[in-house]
């Protein structure tokens, strides 16, 4: 029996699991733009998959607010009371969110392009001297914590802690990271704790990273205190590492299965940084953001109440077929090509150069060094509907 549009729920997680998501999103598109949903454990939420709607609703803050969380379920990500960046809107938004704006620009973040290459340089040797190997846990999740690192101020020796605890803080629907909901609670605190310790230490002595800009920065006269700093360091360290290991695992993935696409790379045909302008678009590194509506509003002929949970589905969008010609098919020099994949309005991603900046060094430096790597298996999928991940890709390599 065929489900109706109406009756889909975007709660249930194993559709994104097994990448089936697709189908259900084109279906709300066509069928059901403004998509109510019940929630297990809480009031509901509506839906919004066409293009136009999520852009529109990204940029309006003022009638769909962070304020309330960005995440589908209400959850706690903050440290000693205050919220997120993610989690406020503007002006303060604006003023906490452009201490670092200026350390994210493309001209800032190419200072790290050295490091950024050694260090994919290294995982790709590892890789090759491997022949077969599982590509996540070998290199693509290596590779962005190592860079990040070093723009945070935080030691090489502790980017396997901050992995840990990004998967976890990214993994909490997934109970291969999270068994125990205890398990954030922990985790949260020790992140805290541990940039607590950094944070000392840059007041007394600053360097040339992050951490020593944040503890530096006065906002309306004002340094940032603790309970400030503590989610401001937690949004950083899982948005540095989250959207561009899945950006760079999907980028391999997507190759593989467009040979065609690959070989057109290969010849020059197309330059690695268009061609990671289609790949944020087909990955959709992060599938939705969470809005709550600050006043009454229609759309598409549903009535959207003030305090309803509205969540902006990136994924869907950046598939719409009434923006993209063809839009399931990869096309590495698709033009013009302007995907939410970085999301939208003032909470689009700070990050967004960085990432940029590393997926086209990953490709570089597969065609410099004339590497060749084949999926030899299925991707196991982040159980999520929130981040798009692959836990693991087992692949052959050659070079």
């Amino acid at each position: 029996m065929t489900t109706t549009a109406s009756a889909i729920d975007l709660m249930d997680l194993d559709p994104f699991v097994r990448g089936e998501d697709g189908e259900l999103f084109r279906r709300l598109r066509d069928e059901d733009p403004c998509h109510w949903n019940d929630e297990e454990d809480g009031p509901g939420f509506w839906s919004l998959t066409r293009y136009e709607d999520v852009k529109a609703a990204g940029s309006d803050w003022q009638t769909f607010s962070s304020a309330q969380g960005t995440q589908i379920q209400s959850r706690r990500a903050e440290g000693h009371g205050k919220p997120s960046i993610h989690n406020m809107d503007p002006p303060r938004h604006k003023l906490l969110r452009g201490l670092l704006t200026s350390e994210f620009a493309r001209q800032s973040v190419e200072r790290m392009e050295q490091r950024a290459r050694d260090v994919v340089g290294e995982h790709l040797d590892r890789l090759v001297a491997h022949g077969t190997a599982d590509l996540v846990e070998t290199a693509t999740m290596q590779i962005p914590i190592l860079v990040f690192a070093t723009m945070l101020g935080a030691p090489n020796e502790d980017a396997h802690r901050l992995l840990e605890w990004t998967n976890v803080m990214s993994g909490q629907t997934d109970p291969e990271y999270v068994a125990d909901p205890g398990v954030v609670e922990r985790v949260r605190h020790e992140v805290f704790d541990y940039f607590h310790a950094l944070t000392e230490a840059r007041r007394a002595d600053p360097q040339d990273d992050l951490i020593s800009v944040l503890v530096t920065a006065e906002v309306e006269g004002q340094r940032l205190e603790r309970d400030e700093l503590d989610p401001y360091y937690l949004v950083l360290l899982v948005a540095g590492n989250e959207t561009t290991r899945n950006m760079m695992t999907g980028s391999v993935l997507l190759l593989d299965e467009n040979p065609g696409e690959w070989e057109r790379l290969k010849s020059g045909l197309v330059r690695p940084r268009e061609a990671i302008e289609e790949i944020v678009r087909m990955v959709s590194p992060i599938v939705c953001m969470r809005r709550t509506a600050t006043r009454d509003v229609e759309l598409h002929g549903r009535q959207v109440r003030a305090g309803d949970k509205v969540v902006l589905w990136f994924t869907s969008a950046n598939r719409d077929e009434r923006v993209f010609d063809d839009p399931d098919a990869l096309r590495l020099d698709r033009s013009p090509n302007k995907h939410l994949g970085f999301g939208w309005g003032p909470h689009f991603c700070i990050g967004s150069h960085l990432a940029r900046l590393e997926g086209e060094i990953l490709l570089e430096e597969l065609l410099r060094r004339g590497i060749e790597i084949d999926v030899t298996g299925a991707p196991t999928r982040l159980r999520s509907n929130f981040f798009r991940g692959i836990k693991k890709l087992p692949v052959a390599v050659s070079a």
